[in-house]
């Protein structure tokens, strides 16, 4: 187990690592390994190495909970094939770290777990925190640091790949003029309402279209719940609050209702953002320094002209009184070695190079019990509501482990009830069902078709609850006669659809043999050549046009002096949309200041991407589908 933790970490990758707390480890062998091992089918062997199914079902299950806990009709085996895909990748990445020697430090991982703020207590890490949580989940605090190892080292293969991509600067400047091209366009839209009373549909077609969608007219899978809740709100009200209790829970706290010690503290910064040009920033903050050593320039005049801090500049410097705790390490270092009235030589912090100087020290300031007496009591009903759902969270999920198929002794030995929501769907529910991963939970292989408890699971809203599956009745099919008139509004717009489009086609070779709208229209009976919209010149991301016409447009030829280019799309109302392309104009291929990172991440972006096809394509890989 980590045994120190930074209390502040620089790791933006915490966000990604909150994702590991959230999601079963399904890519890594952590379920399998909490869960004693699965069974021997492999879904895939990838290079000689298997590829459990449970493994991929756990993928599988983590796609499902994006549709709270149910597949829209006909996802399924391309879900699958979904899972199984991410799962060979993955395993593939796992195997070319491996071969290349990539590892996250242990100081990474340190500072990566200090930033998930549900490990953390007054915004500082806390390890009783940290540990009791995955006690809570039933996790090894070794297992989870190897996943945020495994995660970050994941991380650097794929810096690795990215900064490699580059875009020459006559390809960037091609690719922006075609961005900034605009076209002349004319747009002629055939309204499906037009068409409506012309579309039929018999009974015999209703029919053949239920025989042949059945699956889609099925009534909604159902279940009710019983669960026990746990709930930090109700621990909180029950905390008696003994004045003996308070003034020694605040002896031991004092510290924390005290004014820290603040340096009033002025700073001079040169900022290195490309580690190529570190030399260049720290001869410019030496050069700096001179001249206040020798007296040609004030500290305060070198603030507000040379400084790259711009905020602290207009301060002469200043930047307030600095507190221990909330700044970067190598900062606080370089604060906290100097005396009121001392100024540091150029020292080397997170920011770049910064010349630092302490005009006063403002010592702790403790306060009396009586002054922080409000705060302190409810700080200390807060603690020990904690406290109290994390030790009733623990038996709670270890006793519904443990007898799995019963929520009564759990609430027993936690002194709460069993409650019983209403008919739920995978989909949709009320109270506790209402949020998407008690639904998941609920339709789950081990607690719908086993039988068996859920894990605890802990909600947004600061409980958490344990749920099992009391009744529950499967998806019947609906008769026909409930469904038919549904059926025939579907079929009616099918239809109606499809003579919009016929139409179209009709006036698009009109159009292209006669190169005039007004001579093809006149002829339809449809419209005349006024209700042709002319929006003039529009560019990729213009509004006016809809994205399917733009994206149209800009996917014809260019036309000639003579000879317009024309098109044709549907739209997703129904509507059919001809296009008439009259000119283009060339696009301004001047590059902005944010190019090079624009056209770097889109690059760097497909650059992965062929990686990641070239490690697939290389690999020798034997997928099992039919075991999953």
């Amino acid at each position: 187990m980590l045994q120190s933790i930074h209390d502040k970490a620089k790791g933006w990758i915490a966000y990604a690592i909150v994702g590991i707390i959230i999601v079963p480890f399904a890519l890594t062998g952590i379920y399998d390994y909490l869960q004693g091992g699965g069974g021997k089918l492999s879904a895939a062997v990838v290079n000689g190495e298997e590829i459990p199914v449970k493994t991929v079902q756990n993928a599988l299950l983590q796609m499902k909970q994006q549709f709270g806990g149910k597949l829209p009709d006909g996802m399924d085996e391309m879900l699958k094939g979904n899972a199984l895909d991410s799962v060979i990748n993955q395993t593939l990445v796992q195997q070319k770290i491996r071969e290349g020697g990539y590892r996250a430090s242990n100081q990474e991982v340190a500072d990566a777990i200090s930033e998930i703020e549900v490990f953390q207590k007054d915004g500082k890490f806390d390890q009783a925190t940290y540990e009791n949580f995955l006690k809570m989940q039933r996790r090894s605090p070794v297992e989870f640091e190897a996943q945020v190892r495994a995660d970050l080292t994941q991380q650097q293969l794929r810096e690795s790949v990215l900064g490699t991509a580059f875009l020459p600067k006559a390809e960037a400047e091609q690719y922006q003029a075609l961005r900034n091209q605009q076209r002349d366009v004319e747009v002629f839209t055939l309204k499906q309402a037009d068409f409506q009373t012309q579309a039929q549909v018999t009974d015999a077609q209703i029919a053949q279209y239920y025989e042949q969608n059945k699956a889609a007219y099925m009534t909604d899978e159902r279940a009710q719940l019983a669960y026990v809740e746990l709930k930090r709100g109700d621990l909180a009200t029950k905390v008696q609050v003994d004045e003996a209790a308070l003034k020694a829970w605040f002896n031991d706290n004092a510290a924390h209702y005290a004014q820290p010690e603040e340096h009033i503290t002025s700073h001079i910064l040169v900022s290195v953002e490309d580690p190529a040009k570190d030399a260049d920033a720290k001869k410019r903050i030496d050069a700096l320094y001179a001249e206040i050593k020798a007296g040609t320039r004030t500290f305060e005049a070198i603030a507000r002209a040379d400084s790259d801090d711009k905020i602290t500049a207009e301060k002469d410097g200043q930047m307030g009184a600095i507190v221990a705790g909330d700044w970067g390490p190598e900062f606080e270092k370089a604060v906290f070695a100097l005396k009121a009235g001392e100024m540091s030589e150029p020292v080397k912090t997170e920011a770049g190079y910064e010349i630092i100087r302490v005009t006063a020290i403002n010592p702790v300031k403790p306060q009396t019990f009586e002054e922080a007496r409000a705060v302190a009591e409810e700080d200390y009903r807060k603690d020990q509501a904690e406290k109290a759902f994390l030790d009733k969270g623990e038996i709670l999920g270890r006793v519904v482990y443990e007898q799995d198929g019963d929520l009564a002794p759990a609430a027993k030995e936690t002194g709460l009830s069993v409650q019983q929501t209403d008919w739920i769907t995978p989909v949709q529910g009320q109270g506790i069902a209402a949020n998407n991963k008690v639904r998941a939970a609920a339709f789950s292989e081990d607690v719908l078709k086993s039988g068996k408890n859920s894990d605890l699971l802990e909600l947004e809203d600061g409980s958490a609850v344990v749920i099992r599956v009391v009744n529950h009745e499967a998806a019947t099919q609906k008769p026909l006669d409930s469904v038919r008139e549904e059926i025939r509004t579907a079929l009616l717009a099918q239809e109606t659809r499809k003579l919009t489009a016929q139409k179209g086609e009709e006036l698009l070779k009109k159009l292209t043999e006669t190169q005039a709208w007004g001579a093809a229209l006149s002829a339809t009976g449809l419209g005349v050549e006024t209700a042709v919209e002319k929006p003039g010149l529009v560019g990729r991301t213009d509004t006016k046009l809809s994205p399917e016409v733009l994206n149209q447009a800009f996917s014809l030829a260019h036309p000639t002096a003579s000879k317009w280019t024309w098109g044709s799309v549907a739209l997703a109302n129904g509507d059919y949309a001809l296009l008439a392309v009259k000119a283009v104009k060339a696009g301004d291929a001047t590059l902005g200041a944010d190019a090079d990172v624009i056209y770097s991440q889109s690059t760097g972006s497909r650059e992965l991407e062929a990686f990641l096809k070239g490690l697939r394509e290389t690999a020798k890989v034997e997928t099992h589908p039919e075991n999953l």
